[in-house]
């Protein structure tokens, strides 16, 4: 995650994927100590973020957007000791132009919204906050789903008096009442997936009391609604629904296997896991968007299954998976956003593995602890990289940053050591990443002691993380941090060579 002292968080629906007019958004914050990160969505190859100064307390935004939309905005107070937040629903049309003023120190955060488009997004409809707060790691969802329907409630008187109030255009009502049609089961679905990962045990005891909720409330909507993709809690609900959904197919593989291959994979136990182990990301979510979506909403979720693929350096049949999109949506304006990657993808899996990547005997996974690793790498420097074929933080780094670290230090006394943690069962695809990223160096499977033995040492467990082990047998966990600080790191690579 991106360490900042404040965010400042905008999604946009997915009608902003053409190009048409912009709508502008000027926001002042009274107070230099604000820090703001603007995350946008992208028009067709257009990937754009903005982080300003801590200084800065004004931001501009213009967004391209074709028909009326939905803008989210998340502030933080930074403050030490101080919890103040809100989020804020801008409705947008083309042509707005919207000047806002926030000040923490005042009441209601001294809101205070004019310019063209202002008469749509005044607090009274668009000021929230984060109500989940008051029933994190309940066991049962029966507080969860009153709080959550009374401030559905809530939402709809608001927009009953807004309309009194402001006489907003017909649009404006029509998308409102669309947007909040989904609240509830946007926030519920999403907070009972947070949840069950905090009261795991307690969760699937009640499993059925959290699923009864989940489908009286699904069983209100549409899920497949290519109208309501303009909605915000529409398309937060799908997408949040297409990760939470991957997540259940390990839950399955181990409850029902015999019903759940033959279900997704149409194949007995012993294939589908194959199939399932070699790509549990990829190929599972293009499964769950042709099962439950069709049309212009599965096109947008194709979308998010390719920009999450490209973020987290995933390549696992995403070749094949944009083939059967183009297949299904040939004038598709994603296609020319992810064209060049995926055809990037089919030229790094021609690669295949050279001389200067060394694998240790039995690939190293004989070796049990870090002393043993010591001894065996004694008199020389070296930057160890812990990571894992499944880890994506793991992968986007190495891509990032292991061929710019071999060509800096090219021709100097720095060796690498690559140790692939929870892999032992991925020997074929360990292999095959190490050819696609062209990691150069030593590489070796860690088997459990491994593992444990050198987070032990560093009193860590988290990937990826590397240490720089120097030629006297010392070790140092690395400064760099992640996202990886490469200045850091350079300087910290750069002290153990001159010893």
């Amino acid at each position: 995650m991106r360490k900042i002292t404040a965010l400042l968080l905008l999604v946009i629906s997915p009608v902003c994927i053409v190009f048409g007019q912009t709508a502008s958004l000027h926001i002042h914050i009274a107070t230099k100590k604000i820090q703001t990160y603007f995350d946008l969505p992208s028009d067709p190859g257009n990937d754009t973020y903005v982080v300003s100064g801590i200084d800065s307390n004004t931001n501009i935004h213009t967004l391209k957007i074709n028909q009326p939309t939905f803008v989210s905005v998340l502030f933080l107070d930074p403050e030490p000791g101080v919890h103040h937040s809100f989020n804020y629903l801008f409705y947008l049309k083309p042509g707005d132009n919207i000047f806002m003023n926030i000040d923490f120190a005042k009441p209601g955060f001294g809101i205070e919204v004019r310019g063209k488009g202002s008469i749509n997004n005044q607090p009274l409809i668009a000021l929230g906050s984060d109500i989940t707060y008051s029933f994190h790691r309940d066991t049962l969802p029966d507080r969860a789903i009153n709080i959550i329907n009374a401030a559905q409630k809530t939402k709809e008187n608001n927009l009953a008096e807004y309309i009194k109030q402001y006489q907003p255009s017909a649009k404006f009502i029509e998308d409102w009442k669309l947007n909040l049609k989904y609240f509830a089961s946007d926030l519920y679905y999403s907070f009972k997936e947070d949840n069950r990962l905090y009261v795991f045990d307690a969760y699937y005891r009640n499993y059925d009391k959290w699923k009864k909720v989940n489908d009286s409330l699904f069983a209100l909507i549409k899920l497949n609604n290519d109208d309501a993709l303009n909605s915000y809690h529409y398309t937060n609900l799908i997408s949040t629904f297409l990760e939470r959904e991957m997540e259940h197919f390990s839950d399955e593989d181990y409850l029902h296997p015999i019903a759940f291959y033959k279900d997704w994979y149409g194949t007995d136990t012993t294939n589908g896991k194959k199939i399932f182990n070699s790509d549990k990301k990829n190929l599972v979510q293009e499964k769950i968007i042709n099962r439950y979506f069709t049309g212009k909403t599965a096109e947008y979720l194709y979308n998010l299954l390719l920009e999450s693929a490209k973020n987290n350096a995933n390549p696992v049949n995403i070749p094949a998976i944009f083939e059967r999109f183009k297949e299904k949506y040939p004038n598709s304006a994603y296609i020319p956003k992810y064209s060049a990657w995926v055809q990037a993808i089919v030229e790094k899996e021609k690669r295949t593995l050279n001389t200067n990547m060394v694998f240790l005997n039995g690939n190293g996974a004989a070796i049990n602890s870090m002393d043993e690793l010591l001894a065996m790498m004694k008199g020389k420097t070296l930057l160890v990289d812990m990571w894992g074929t499944w880890c994506g933080p793991c992968r986007e780094e190495i891509e990032k940053n292991s061929a710019a670290i071999r060509k800096k230090y090219a021709g100097k006394d720095l060796q690498y050591l690559y140790i692939a943690n929870y892999d032992l069962s991925h020997e074929e695809q360990w292999k095959k990443m190490i050819a696609y990223f062209d990691i150069e160096g030593t590489h070796l499977l860690a088997n459990q002691k491994l593992t444990d033995d050198v987070f032990a040492k560093f009193k860590v467990r988290a990937f990826p993380t590397m240490f720089i082990i120097r030629k006297d047998g010392s070790y140092e966990l690395s400064r760099a941090g992640y996202p990886t600080d490469i200045t850091l790191l350079y300087k910290q690579l750069d002290e153990a060579l001159a010893q």
